[in-house]
Formats: structure tokens, sequence, C-alpha cells
């Protein structure tokens, strides 16, 4: 090949220059600039003078090169401090002055950008001009608006294979020394090598660089091939740029240190469908439903709630705006808080309610503001039935953190803002998927305005991956009657399910809590933490633990040891029944367990600081929600959970850090299935969260059993003149009176016919407490709830048998110390011999030794989750194979509880399956078919009377698949798009058609494609 014929990066930019020439910028040559004072000099300062005649026709000529001076001569001492003080000017304008001799000062309010008015303003593209600086420096493209350099481009050629992205962003780095000047007024800079384009703010490490992903905002662009194109046409469009510029920059200051924030694309689509919305919901004919933002954990929701409400705030159709942000957690309340504070040069500044009362001063204030509090401080004072209207502005937007159902179910929190606020508009910002949520979710706030979920955010680094290790310790049950000796302990507590899992709960924590295996924990925990800290010394660790008193038995354990690094317990305190030396400062420590708010937010910055010597905390249940430490890489689980519990658990370990190349869950506990499911919900649903029942369906039963239980309550206990609704509105001794006369009454023997009842109620209103209709009885129901507490807490006494709870404690923990060994930390990927993460394949050596070994039922149990796991991973849920080998495992199982086979068929068997699925692993190896093709293959060879050849087979399922894709669009199975799925249906016939598939096979295999294509492919191109 010739050289003339190569193409290079002069050709790159060449392009990038003819995409933004499309968008209608001027392209100006850098030899085209005219009467340039100084090779030092960036601004196009006629261009400005030009921009600053036409808007502000009235200001004195005289005056003009003051007011250029003004704008373009910034101060500071750092070019960050400069660049941050430019911003402000751009985006917030200047006051200037003209002194007048014989009459007032004349003042105008000067802005460099026509942001009403995005078409007005200048925009130019110029390449490869000359600065001088600290040295001779020429970027490849810089993007002028009103003359002000406000973008750097910085290219790559795509056509050398060593040049890299980080070659460009390394040259960008180096401008910011060399040709600083330039830097006072960049907005952002985009670096390329034709493959990668990431925009980022050129002070900040590349790992804090992104992709924009999206032209739309609605379909995702993952195609690597033409990333530049994307970035372009998906965020230099005029009036983007400048919305971009305007109002998703934001400089963060925590008073120590600053960072400069742009947002990526998917918090810039989110929050501009968000604000559409909300204009759309407030209007007086809106309803008030503004909708949810699903953004999953650790990509950025705090910043998109700080852009949306910056938005809100200086919007004209929002007239001055309330916006109140809603959390159900005082520390998330306060990291919010925090946030908004540290970004206050966007939002200006916030206020936080510190009590109930303040909340509702703050809330009858007419002006707009913004307001943080807690749901709880929605609650009734005394003698207050219902919460008092406290505003009926049309123009108040209620942000909930974490949508979940729970905040809507609270003791009527919920009812109280929609009666305080009845013109309030809602919107949820979650990181958990709708259906995690709580099936209320889209009635509460409306449906899904924009989705970003966890495999995206992996896929986009915005999150680092995370890595899946089993070791799992394993317990040896020495006691054979150690079941019903724990069962005695629980006499007398009837049918309360809640009691019963909580019995459960303790008896799991004592297991787990054994002297043996906590020995076993720490020494495990320390090794591996130890050996990955040496390659990544800055990481750092949290360990999950099911109760305190689990978490300072593993404390002391950790601490005996010799390599040991610092290490802290982060738990609440229990005055009534804390240890005395849980609130002693530690030997080694600064702390004690149990820590003040002030040690909390100490110990918290320790973890935060990559320096800081403490690595390791052990919690409960605090900072698994809400909390971000970058640092943290490891999160040792010692305690089940499952849903978006977990999902938000593992999350601490997903953000982003220079030199962080994944999180990692240790599993000591046994959640892999749970693991797998949840993860499936959060990259799966694609946000949708469809409802699963009927709404009106749903409150007809409420209604139902809300008369049930008023109906067991005689007339005669009624307060005088108030309903059982306005209850709390009675003085409070007579409150009290009355509650007791109502549980004396049913102690008398309708006990347990009201306990079923209050049941039934209690939990349909879980699923229509968000109803306006509902939330007007919220008093009454919880009532009831309160007197089913008070009947349980008499007649079930705790430990049974009037038995304290800490007796029952110590009666627990001696059984369980007594009846259970530890065998020792147990990686169940180096037992099966493969490669983590994947814990579907068993090794047969530990299938045929297991037979040998005691206590194999707990063994059994182990092997069958892990057969049954692999069969759902091969084979999808409709598939007859799957299904058959599901059900042969589940019958072989019970056989041997019911002692018709012996554990060593069961082993058998096991291999045998083992074996199968190995077979049906190669045999689709060999024929070249991907996961999504397999379930195609399966049709055809599950037709009866087929005598097709394998190969045949896989060959037309591979053309079928192809050609469907060429035809699937966005939404293809909904009703509106028959013209689509018409085309669709075409292809496949066509297909089958030109390999010559007997017209008897034809309707079937046409119709059997299709259907599993719309299971498949339903959520085309998210699932592509």
């Amino acid at each position: 090949m010739s050289n003339r014929s190569r193409l290079y990066e002069s050709d790159f930019e060449e392009t990038t220059i003819e995409r933004l020439k499309n968008l209608g910028y001027d392209y100006v040559p850098a030899y085209e600039w005219g009467s340039r004072p100084s090779l030092a000099d960036v601004v196009m300062e006629k261009r400005l003078e030009r921009y600053l005649y036409d808007t502000y026709p009235t200001f004195p000529k005289e005056h003009m090169p003051a007011l250029i001076s003004q704008i373009t001569n910034v101060d500071g001492v750092t070019v960050e401090q400069r660049n941050e003080r430019f911003h402000e000017v751009l985006t917030k304008g200047i006051d200037f002055k003209i002194e007048q001799e014989n009459d007032e000062d004349q003042f105008y309010h000067i802005s460099p950008i026509d942001w009403e008015k995005p078409l007005e303003n200048d925009f130019v593209v110029m390449n490869q001009l000359a600065i001088e600086g600290r040295m001779s420096r020429r970027p490849d493209i810089l993007v002028y608006i009103n003359g002000l350099p406000l973008i750097l481009f910085e290219l790559k050629s795509p056509y050398i294979e060593n040049t890299t992205v980080q070659d460009a962003y390394t040259q960008v780095r180096n401008y910011t020394y060399d040709i600083a000047q330039l830097f006072n007024y960049n907005a952002f800079s985009v670096v390329s090598d034709g493959i990668t384009t990431l925009h980022g703010m050129p002070f900040a490490p590349i790992e804090f660089f992104s992709a924009w992903k999206s032209i739309d905002g609605v379909r995702i662009d993952n195609n690597i091939a033409n990333t530049m194109k994307t970035l372009v046409e998906g965020l230099f469009q005029k009036d983007r740029l400048l919305n971009y510029i305007r109002n998703f920059i934001v400089f963060m200051d925590n008073g120590k240190t600053k960072a400069k924030i742009g947002a990526k694309y998917h918090q810039f689509f989110g929050v501009n469908f968000a604000v559409q919305e909300s204009i759309r919901a407030t209007r007086p004919n809106g309803d008030r439903k503004i909708g949810v933002i699903w953004h999953t954990q650790g990509s950025g929701k705090s910043i998109s709630m700080l852009f949306f409400a910056g938005i809100l705030i200086r919007h004209s159709e929002m007239k001055n705006p309330t916006v109140v942000i809603q959390v159900d957690r005082a520390d998330l309340d306060n990291q919010l808080h925090d946030t908004f504070v540290e970004g206050k040069n966007l939002v200006g500044h916030v206020k936080q309610a510190d009590s109930a009362s303040d909340l509702r001063e703050l809330l009858k204030n007419e002006s707009g503001q913004i307001i943080f509090t807690t749901i709880e401080k929605f609650r009734l004072k005394e003698a207050e039935g219902i919460h008092p209207v406290l505003s009926e502005r049309e123009n108040i937007i209620v942000i909930a953190d974490e949508a979940h159902r729970t905040q809507y179910n609270d003791a009527g929190y919920a009812g109280h803002i929609k009666t305080a606020l009845p013109n309030a508009s809602h919107i949820g910002f979650t990181g958990t998927p709708v259906d995690f949520a709580g099936r209320s979710t889209n009635e509460v706030f409306g449906h899904t305005i924009h989705t970003y979920d966890m495999l995206q955010a992996v896929e986009d680094n915005a999150t680092v991956p995370i890595y899946y290790e089993s070791r799992l310790i394993r317990l040896g049950v020495t006691n054979d009657d150690i079941d019903s000796q724990i069962a005695e302990l629980g006499t007398g507590e009837g049918n309360d399910e809640l009691e019963k899992h909580r019995r459960a709960w303790a008896a799991l924590a004592k297991l787990a809590g054994t002297k043996e295996r906590v020995e076993e924990l720490a020494k495990t925990i320390i090794e591996h933490f130890v050996e990955k800290q040496a390659v990544t010394p800055e990481a750092k660790g949290m360990i999950v633990c099911m109760s305190r008193e689990n978490c300072v038995a593993l404390y002391n354990e950790m601490r005996k040891l010799s390599n040991c690094p610092p290490v802290e317990i982060i738990m609440t305190g229990d005055v009534s029944k804390d240890p005395e030396e849980w609130r002693q400062k530690q030997e080694g420590s600064d702390y004690s367990h149990i820590k003040s708010k002030e040690d909390q937010e100490a110990v918290k910055a320790k973890l935060r600081d990559p320096k800081d010597p403490l690595k390791l905390v052990i919690v409960r249940d605090m900072w698994l929600t809400g909390f971000d430490a970058k640092p943290l890489t490891y999160l040792y689980v010692d305690k089940p959970m499952k849903g978006h519990n977990l999902m938000q658990a593992i999350a601490r370990v997903n953000r982003v850090f220079p030199g962080k190349q994944g999180g990692t869950i240790v599993d000591f506990i046994g959640i892999a299935t749970q693991l797998r499911e949840a993860t499936k919900k959060y990259t799966d649903s694609g946000g949708k969260g469809d409802l699963t029942f009927d709404i009106e369906q749903a409150e007809g039963l409420f209604w139902g059993f809300l008369q049930e239980v008023r109906e067991l309550i005689p007339q005669k206990l009624y307060p005088n003149n108030l309903s059982l609704n306005e209850w709390r509105a009675l003085p409070k001794v007579e409150r009290e009176d009355f509650i007791a006369e109502v549980v004396n009454h049913f102690l008398g023997g309708e006990e347990k016919v009201f306990l079923e009842a209050q049941v039934k109620l209690a939990k349909s209103h879980k699923l229509v407490s968000h109803l306006s209709s509902v939330t007007a009885v919220s008093g009454e129901v919880l009532l009831y709830d309160i007197v089913k507490t008070q009947l349980r807490k008499i007649s079930q006494p705790i430990g049974g048998d009037g038995q304290n709870d800490n007796n029952y404690e110590k009666k627990l923990g001696q059984i369980v110390n007594e009846s259970v060994s530890s065998y020792g930390a147990l990686d169940l990927f180096e037992i099966a011999g493969i490669e983590k993460p994947n814990i579907s394949v068993l090794d047969d050596a530990f299938l045929a030794g297991l037979v040998e070994k005691p206590h194999i039922d707990l063994r059994m149990k182990l092997l069958r989750q892990l057969l049954e796991d692999e069969i759902k991973v091969k084979f999808k849920k409709k598939n007859p194979k799957g299904k058959q080998m599901s059900e042969m495992l589940k019958k072989t199982i019970e056989e041997y509880h019911n002692r018709v086979i012996s554990a060593a068929d069961v082993i058998r068997f096991m291999v045998e399956m083992r074996n199968n699925l190995d077979e049906e692993t190669k045999r689709r190896m060999d024929l070249g078919l991907t996961e999504e093709e397999v379930a195609f293959y399966e049709i055809i060879a599950n037709m009866e009377n087929a005598t097709f050849d394998n190969q045949f087979m896989a060959g037309l399922v591979h053309q079928v698949v192809e050609n469907m894709k060429k035809e699937f669009q966005v939404d293809w199975t909904n009703p509106h798009r028959q013209d689509i799925l018409s085309k669709v249906n075409l292809a496949v016939k066509a297909t089958l058609m030109k390999n010559k598939i007997k017209p008897e096979q034809l309707k079937f295999l046409t119709n059997a494609f299709v259907e599993e294509a719309k299971e498949q492919f339903k959520d085309w191109p998210i699932d592509a």
C-alpha cells in the first residue's frame, strides 16, 4: 500500500471537524485568525465583542474593552481556581458598573452566553492553533463559543496500533502545565483514539473520563467502532451543549478539596427527561406523578438529584419552586444534604429540617427553596388526628431518595405528606429496580422515566465489575437432638411468623458465631485481605456479620492475629442490653465499639482516605446503604441477604477509584443463589417493573379486610365524638386508656380472630397504602397494628414462659456451642477445580468422596443447589429438557429422604447428571451455538418426527436469528408495532423456506421461533 493511500491522524481530525460543521459550527482554520496580538492569546476577542454588541446594543461602546477584560481576566492563584471562577462568570454572568459624574451609577448584567436562545450564539471549530506558554503547543481541535475556547479535542490516530486514548489524555494533562492559560476557560475536554472516545475534566484522573453512549437518550450505542459519531451527535448539538455547560457541570467543595464534575450521558438524559415530566406533572391539569428514575447504585444518583434540583430552581416554567428532598433515615439525610452543600455553586444554599416543627415552618414559606427532611418529620403532633395543610402551592416537588415501598407504609407518613402538601408532585430516584422497590412504586410516582442498569454501568466504566468468591465455612453438627432442644426454647410462641423468623435468625446467628467458626473466619479474612493488599495497597474492606455479638467476637479474634491491619466496628448501641466493655475504648484503637455520631464520621473519613492506615470495618446493618467510600474493594459477607438489600450492600464496592479493577464479594454464608437472582433483576428487568396485580382488586380486598376488623370492635369502645381514625387526637392519658380497653376486650376470647384478621389487613395495606382513599384511614390501620403488638407482648412474651430475651440468647448460645464444630473455610471453586466466579460445575473427586464423609445431609443440600443452579443456567425456563432434569433431581432427593435409595445412589445420579450437563455444553460448543441460539435449537430438536441433521439445525438457527435481528426495532413486541412484528414473521418464514422446510413444519416453526424471539428480545436493543 502506498503512503498516499493510508489514513492518518489528520484524517480523523478532519472528519471530526466535518461532523461539527454538519451541526452548524463555523470552521475557522487557525491561520485565518487575524490580528492576534500574541501567540499566547487564546480568546477570539473580536468574536466576543461582536456577540456583546449584538446582544447588548445599548451598552456604551467606549466601555467595551473594560467589559471584555472583566469577562476574560479572572482571578485565581492556580489554573483550577481560575477555571472555577470563569465557569461562574460564564454561567451566571457579571454585573458591570459604569460610574456617572452627576447621576446614579449604571449597572449592566452581562452574560457571555445567550442561554435562552442557543442558536443566537457564535459556534466555531478551529484546529491546530499554535499557543505559546511555558512550552509551545498545538491542540488538535478547539470549540469556541462567542470567542471563548470552551472545549478541547485531543485525538490519536485510529489507524496506528500503538497510539491510545491514554496517550491523548496524557497530552491534555501536560497541556494544563504547558499552556495553562487555555484551561482558564475550558468547560471540558474530549480525548479519543477513534475506538475509545471519552469526555471529562482535564484536571481529573482518566478513570473519571466517560464515554457518551447515546444520541437520543433512549437507545444505547455500545458500538466501539464509531464512538466519535455518538459523542458529537449526542452532546454537541448547539442547544444540548449549552444545556450541558450551564446545568451539568458542578464544582464540589467539601472544605478541604474541590473537584469539577461533569454529568455522564445517563445523568444528562435522565435528568432532562425528569425536568420535562416535572413541568407536565405540575401544570394545573397535571397528575402530580412525575415518575421514577432508576440509576443503579454507584452510578452517581446523588449528583443526578443535584443537577435535577439545580435546573428546577432556575426554570422559568416552575415559577420559583420549592424542592423537598425526603429520605427514610437520618444518616442518608445528612449524606445527601452534604452532597448538596458541596455543590452549592450550582443550587445555592439548602436547608435541613431539624425537627417536625422546623419542617412545618419551612414549608409554609412561599418562596422557592431546597429542603431536606426525613420522612418521619411528617408526623402528627399531640392531639392531631390528621396532619395540617402546610402549603397548597402547585410548584412543590417532593423527591424521594430510594423509592422503596417501606417509605410509604411507615406509620402513615406518606399519607401525611400528601395531606400537608396536597398539590405537590412526586418523583422517585432509586438505585433499586422497581420490582424490588415494591409493587406500589409506579402507582405512587408514575411511570419509569429513565433506566440505567448495572450491566450498562459496568460496560461504561461508571462502576467497576464485581467478582464473587466462595469461602463457605462448613459446620459439623455433633448433636443429633439440636433441633428439638432449640425448639423447646420457643415454647409458647404461637403462630407468629415474624417471631418465628426472629428465632430462626437468632439460631443461625449463633451457629455463625460459634467460637471455632469465628476463629476460622478471622483467619481466612485476614489471609485473604493481606494477600490482596500486597498487590493493591490502597484497597480497603468491609465485613458484614449477622449480629452485634458476632461483630465483636470476630473483632476480638482478628485482633489476636499478628498480621491483622487496623479494624473498627460500626454499630449502634442498646443501652439496656450492651455489655459495659462495648462502650469502653478498645486497646489499639481511639474508639469504643459503640460509636458516637462524631466517632462514626471520623472513621468514615479514615475509610475514605486511601492513605489512612484504617483498612477494615465490621458492620451489621450500618453503612450498607447510601455510604460511598471509593477505596472499598472487598466485601466479606457472613450474613444472609437477598433482593435489593443484597444488591445495595455489594454496591459498596463498585465505586470507581484510580487503579481499582473491580470489587470482590467474598461469601462465607452462602449467598450465591440470592446473588444470581438479584443480579438478574438488576440487569434484565429494564426498569419497567410492570405491575403484576390488579390495583382495583387489591383495594377492594383492603376495604373488605378493614371492615372485618372494624366489626370486631364494639361501638361502646369508640372514643367520644371521634372516629377510630382520629384516635391520635385524644389526650395522652385518654389515648393510652382507650388502647388498653381495646386490648382487654380481645384478651377476653377473640384474640386469635382479631390477629388473623389484622394480618390480612396489614398485608393488603402494603399493596394500596399509596392510594389517597387508603391514606385517609392510615391512622385506623396503625391503631390495629398497635393493638396486635400489645396482644402479642402479653400472650407471647419473648422467650416463652416468661423468659427474658437475654436468657433465651444465653441458652441458645450454650446449645449451639456444644453442638456444632467448624470444618474451616471451604472454597467451593477450589474444590470443584474451576475458575472463579463460575460456581455451577462439580468436581468428580469431590462428588465421589462425599459418601464417605459424615453429616452427608448438609452436603447433599449444597450439591442439589449447585446442580439446580447449573440446570437453570443451561436451560431456559420453558425448556422441556431442563424441566425434566430438575424434576428427576427433585425426585431422587425425595427418594433418598424416604430411604428408598442410598446416599451412594444419589451421588451416582448427581455425577451422571453433571456429565449430561457437560455433554450438553460440549454439544453446544461443537455446534457453535450462542446462549441466545440454544432455545431456538431446542425448538427444532424437540419436534416430533423431525429428521434434521444437527449441523443443519445449528446452521438454520444461525440464519433465523441473524435475519430476525435485522428487523427488530424498539418496542417491536408492543401492539402498536404490528408492522415490525410482521416483518419479523416474514424474515423467519423466508429463511425457513430458503432452507426447504416442509409446508407442514413451516407454520409451527415460524410461530415457535417468533414466540421465543418475543421472550428473548422484547427489550431490544437493551438486551442485544
